[in-house]
């Protein structure tokens, strides 16, 4: 993908319990140069939104502690939090699982198996609204 706009500013936290796929997310952002955050359950995504202020949350729906959705619902009720967008990355793929997180204030929804063309037009397009 040639992207000849420079994402590197920007500070994407992936959240996912399965190290696996925080890898293969890394890989593919590797091609736009954004920073990277991790965690690994909600509880530790919301103590680095609310500590690093990441411009992008990538957050899986099943994960343990909290989910995905708690974690979006939490942020979007807290007012330093509601304006950091989230994309969710799931494998829970149902209308309804998908309806759930819009309704929730997602900025959109990807499906796993992730597609790379998909995660980086989502990316970079969220990155470029702000």
């Amino acid at each position: 993908m040639d992207n000849p706009k420079d994402y590197s500013k920007y500070t994407v936290l992936i959240v996912d319990d399965i190290p696996v796929n925080i890898l293969l997310l890394k890989t593919m952002l590797a091609r736009i140069n954004v920073q990277i955050l991790t965690a690994v359950d909600g509880g530790q995504a919301l103590e680095t939104v609310r500590k690093l202020k990441p411009e992008l949350v990538l957050l899986d729906i099943q994960m343990p502690v909290m989910n995905g959705l708690d974690v979006l619902k939490k942020m979007k009720n807290s007012p330093e939090l509601k304006d950091i967008p989230v994309i969710m990355v799931s494998a829970y793929t149902s209308p309804e699982d998908i309806e759930q997180s819009m309704s929730l204030g997602a900025s959109g929804f990807i499906k796993k198996p992730v597609i790379m063309d998909i995660l980086l037009s989502s990316v970079t397009s969220e990155l470029d609204r702000i």
